[in-house]
């Protein structure tokens, strides 16, 4: 196998970017769901609220943000992980975040149509991994919705869209790693994988959500709520939901690289 994509995404809900190579830490890959949305109560915002988020282009650049939307002024910002803290929430967890000031909220609130602000994971901040499923207490993620890392598999998406009218691309399920080189369905059974010198663990198929419905380039919902309609015909599992991809937990930091040869462990 191999990693034939990487894919980051530096505000939680908005666009993504792809990469050639990305640096793997703690909380997984660098600039990735370091940053988010979240409302006036400090409720994260994401596109199951609101679609057109998929629309919003943030390019990280170190600490220099840069995001774009039609039919408004880009805005810049210094991201400040030291900036003046506020409690939010993700789920069912509460994170000390750092807030990114004014302008970039007025940004985001006229964009969005809705009063929010962009936070960022505080230098400080902690959180958690689901203890039911962390390979270690130590084991941490940022704003992504519960793991550090995303694998998917491409042979796993081919065959999804041969059961498709029209084929979705990878980005509709928002991965951080795309492997190729595998049967279908074949990381269900994944418990290691080696990404390079990088050794990940594989703790949690990922039960996809109605994201998965949303045009990544336009913003709008499928109006039949493919293909997570048909995925669940087949990747329906009783008390775990519609399953397709692999969280994944790293056990140090490191690089990867497109083209880096993956191993997989039973």
């Amino acid at each position: 196998m191999q990693i034939i994509s990487l894919h980051r995404y530096p505000i939680k809900g908005c666009h993504g970017q792809a990469v050639d190579r990305a640096t793997v830490d703690a909380l997984g890959m660098v600039d990735d769901r370091r940053l988010m949305l979240v409302d006036d109560e400090g409720r994260f915002l994401s596109q199951r609220q609101i679609p057109s988020l998929a629309r919003i282009r943030p390019v990280l650049d170190g600490s220099r943000l840069t995001v774009q939307a039609e039919g408004i002024a880009p805005l810049r910002i210094e991201v400040d992980p030291h900036a003046a803290t506020r409690t939010v929430s993700i789920w069912n967890d509460q994170v000390e975040a750092a807030d990114q000031g004014e302008p970039a909220a007025a940004w985001f609130s006229t964009v969005a149509g809705r009063s929010c602000r962009l936070v960022g994971f505080g230098a400080g901040a902690e959180r958690p991994i689901d203890p039911q499923f962390t390979p270690r207490p130590d084991a941490q993620t940022a704003f992504t919705d519960g793991y550090p890392l995303l694998g998917m598999l491409q042979e796993s998406l081919d065959d999804l869209n041969s059961r498709l009218a029209v084929p979705v691309p990878m980005a509709s399920f928002r991965p951080t790693v795309v492997i190729a080189g595998a049967p279908a369905w074949s990381e269900d059974g994944w418990t290691t994988l080696r990404l390079g010198e990088l050794v990940v663990d594989a703790v949690k198929p990922c039960a996809r959500c109605v994201v998965t419905t949303i045009d990544q380039e336009s913003g709008t919902r499928h109006p039949r709520q493919e293909p997570l309609r048909t995925l669940a015909t087949f990747r329906t599992v009783a008390g775990m939901g519609v399953l397709f991809g692999q969280n994944l937990v790293p056990r140090t930091g490191g690089e990867i690289v497109v083209g880096m040869a993956v191993r997989g462990e039973r």
